[in-house]
């Protein structure tokens, strides 16, 4: 069934392009919405053609799958940053802290600057984040070093941004504790942020084992089995021009830090594989180019953008 249902949702809405939205996304940019999940600490050979992944690995084929994309560092929270940022936080490659004096990106430039520059709403959706705004208070299952949001001081300093990371999934817990929040947003154009951000919690992205699969690679198949169709059957993606990132943190290898990245949605391309060399400052370079961002740092600005992986 899953297989199947990757295949209708494909069929129908290859073509479903809809009408533009507010500031400076508009009709013949690949995408005006985007959402962006992150997965956890899977390789590409960890998820390509591992037979306890069968939807990830149907959902690539049926789409766009990058398969020279690597992360920036080790362990997680340096390429969190980079997702949101285009900064290069290798001094905190030995750890993952918790957002403290010690443990800040500081005044660093973010995504959001750029956004909310230029008239774009943004919200990011945390599993399990009970506390939920600018507070790092979750649950068992939250993994703190995964929300990035909260690291950067222009957002912690300001209430209304804060006010955009929310609990994602209000009410439940665990694992298959899906993002009804998103989901929620997802099918009400007008709840609907340009730019939203995904973190499952720590079961769902496969950074623990879990009961009762106790298979990290099974246990994110199955959550994406049943968030992956209920996403691109929403009003947002069945209605506008909307894409769909899914990309993991790391590999689980310190030599070879080549990860999965898929591109879905009505404007991408249609079972194409891309060899080219991409990182996660090419997922940031992506958005910028698509919405007309200044670039952040150097390292986004001399990367190529994943433009190759939308329709014209």
């Amino acid at each position: 069934m899953e297989f199947l249902t990757v295949l209708v949702l494909v069929l129908a809405f290859s073509n479903s392009l809809g009408p533009t939205t507010t500031g400076e996304a508009h009709a013949n940019h690949p995408f005006n919405y985007v959402v962006v999940i992150v997965m956890e600490n899977q390789g590409l050979g960890d998820i390509s053609n591992n037979p306890s992944a069968p939807f990830m690995n149907q959902l690539a084929a049926s789409y766009s799958l990058a398969t020279n994309y690597t992360a920036i560092n080790h362990p997680s929270l340096p390429n969190y940053l980079s997702l949101i940022s285009g900064q290069d936080f290798a001094s905190w490659s030995k750890a993952d802290c918790n957002p403290a004096p010690g443990c800040s990106a500081g005044n660093a430039s973010n995504i959001v600057d750029s956004l909310e520059n230029r008239g774009l709403s943004w919200k990011a959706y945390m599993e399990d984040y009970t506390g939920g705004g600018c507070t790092d208070r979750g649950d068992s299952y939250y993994g703190g070093q995964h929300n990035p949001f909260v690291y950067y001081k222009d957002i912690n300093d300001s209430a209304a941004r804060c006010a955009n990371i929310v609990n994602a999934n209000p009410g439940t817990s665990g694992y298959l504790a899906l993002p009804t929040l998103l989901l929620s947003d997802l099918n009400s154009v007008t709840t609907s942020s340009n730019y939203m951000w995904l973190t499952p919690n720590i079961c769902d992205d496969g950074h623990t084992l879990c009961n009762p699969l106790n298979n990290t690679v099974s246990q994110s198949n199955q959550y994406m089995s049943l968030l992956i169709p209920k996403i691109l059957s929403s009003t947002l993606f069945t209605t506008q021009r909307a894409a769909l990132l899914i990309v993991w943190d790391e590999s689980s290898s310190k030599s070879n830090n080549k990860v999965t990245a898929i591109w879905a949605g009505p404007t991408a391309k249609l079972a194409h594989t891309s060899l080219a060399e991409y990182s996660h400052y090419s997922a940031v370079r992506t958005i910028e180019t698509a919405w007309n961002l200044p670039t952040l740092t150097a390292y986004d600005s001399s990367t190529n953008p994943m433009t190759e992986f939308f329709n014209p």
